[in-house]
């Protein structure tokens, strides 16, 4: 039943989408069947009722002719008058009228179709009679008959000059070929239906290749590159030849996303070694060069400072490295989460308040400070540390900064709000991401790294949590680390 649901509801979306390549083609084939059974339908149609109006007037046309040989044959042993009567009423039928004309429309002679009931009351017979047709053969439409009427001169020897008339009534054929024409038309109708069933069907099947194409590259992750290799036994070549392109740029991408993993390991950890020494160095130098004028103090300050940046950052990049290339073991056990922020709280006014009356500027508060989750301590403080760090560098000095500790649902959450500055609102969805600054001109007057965010969001994904942030410009922001209880 779940399986029957999902295909209705992937069938609707794609009915619903007119761009979708199954729509369109399956909408191509419908409309050339259609234009080609529609077309093919009328003409044969037509054809028939040619075929129908010809043979009525061949046989009008030869019993005209026979009926003039025969009024000149019994001439010759009666009168003419009486020879014309009697032929008549002999070529005629129920479905069969005959009469003749002069040029001045008298009347010579009329067979007895003409005064049957069905014939005068439908008014057939007065119309027949009192309209004149060329010498030839036409199809006329008199109050819903049908009739093929067949008119030609008639040169009998004591008889005026006349023309004689045939009339075929053809109206059962007509409705004949009509309700032919009415089945033929359902039938093509519903050929059609089906040829757009089976054609959906077989186009449905044809595409499954490039939706399981579509599917699988949808799994792929920059983590599992590698693992994800596109294989379509069945499918045509054109789409094999497309999973093949597509698995080579896969493993290209592979490789360069492992280089560029591999460079940022190495690198960094190359990199922190030296400037470690350098920066143990300067800061001893620093602590015991009393004969330092001041500004080589000055100076020497600030490559201290700036060599502990270069340390950090280098360290973080580090971090996320092995956080990518899955060298970064956590270890969940269960953990207090009160005890976790008050020593985050601990390390961030250590790091970054100076005056000892401003350590009482972070307030913890919640209602469930008792709570114990499994997470890694210390990576958990990390976070916290970086988000207090960033709160504190970003509201003024007077203003607190607040941690809440709440449940919600399966959910432990941990709030850090503080009042400063705040984030735009198209910024909040690129802090996150690595390097990226929402006011370039305040990365060194902060002292930031730019990886912060990233790699406190990276642990806390690790951690199975979410970091998300709430801010307003100049109201402050809301960071929430949610973690699974």
């Amino acid at each position: 039943m779940a399986k029957l649901w999902h295909y209705m509801r992937t069938l609707s979306e794609r009915v619903a989408d007119p761009n979708s390549l199954q729509i369109r083609l399956t909408a191509g084939v419908v409309l050339a069947s259609l234009v080609g059974i529609g077309a093919m339908t009328a003409w044969m149609g037509w054809r028939t009722q040619q075929i129908l109006v010809e043979r009525h007037r061949q046989s009008a046309a030869l019993l005209s002719e026979r009926l003039e040989e025969d009024v000149r044959y019994y001439a010759t042993t009666m009168p003419a008058q009486v020879a014309l009567d009697k032929v008549i009423d002999h070529r005629t039928a129920g479905d069969l009228a005959i009469w003749v004309k002069t040029p001045d429309s008298q009347l010579l002679a009329q067979s007895e179709t003409l005064k049957m009931g069905s014939w005068q009351a439908s008014g057939v017979a007065q119309t027949l009679l009192q309209n004149s047709t060329d010498v030839g053969t036409a199809v006329l439409a008199v109050n819903g008959w049908w009739l093929v009427v067949c008119s030609q001169p008639l040169a009998i020897e004591g008889l005026p000059a006349s023309t004689l008339y045939v009339a075929d009534d053809i109206t059962a054929d007509v409705q004949s070929l009509r309700q032919l024409l009415r089945m033929l038309r359902l039938t093509s109708l519903l050929m059609v239906t089906l040829l757009a069933v089976a054609f959906a069907f077989y186009i449905r099947r044809t595409l499954s290749p490039i939706r399981k194409l579509n599917r699988l590259a949808s799994e792929v992750t920059a983590d599992t590159l590698a693992q994800h290799q596109l294989t379509l036994a069945a499918a045509p070549t054109e789409v094999q030849e497309l999973a093949q392109t597509y698995n080579l740029m896969l493993n290209r991408l592979s490789k360069a996303w492992a280089q560029q993993k591999r460079f940022f390991n190495d690198m960094s950890h190359e990199l922190r070694t030296p400037l470690s020494l350098v920066q143990g160095y300067v800061e001893s130098t620093l602590r015991r060069g009393d004969n330092l004028t001041p500004p080589q103090r000055e100076g020497l300050t600030i490559v201290a400072n700036e060599t502990r940046r270069t340390v950090h950052l280098l360290t973080q990049l580090l971090d996320l490295a092995r956080l990518d290339n899955g060298q970064m073991p956590l270890t969940l056990a269960p953990t207090a989460l009160k005890e976790v922020v008050k020593d985050a709280i601990t390390i961030a006014e250590t790091d970054y308040l100076q005056n000892p009356e401003d350590l009482s500027r972070i307030v913890l508060d919640g209602d469930a400070l008792s709570l114990v989750i499994p997470v890694d301590a210390l990576k958990l403080q990390t976070v916290l540390v970086e988000l207090l760090d960033n709160a504190l560098r970003y509201s003024p000095d007077a203003q607190p900064i607040a941690i809440h500790l709440l449940q919600q649902d399966s959910w432990a959450v941990i709030q850090v709000q503080d009042w400063g500055i705040g984030i735009p609102f198209q910024c909040q969805a690129d802090i996150f991401n690595p390097f990226y600054r929402v006011d370039e001109t305040r990365s060194r007057y902060t002292g930031g790294t730019g990886l912060g965010l990233t790699l406190a969001r990276s642990l806390v994904e690790a951690m199975g949590g979410q970091l998300s942030v709430q801010s307003k410009p100049d109201q402050g922001s809301v960071f929430t680390v949610s973690l699974p209880m």
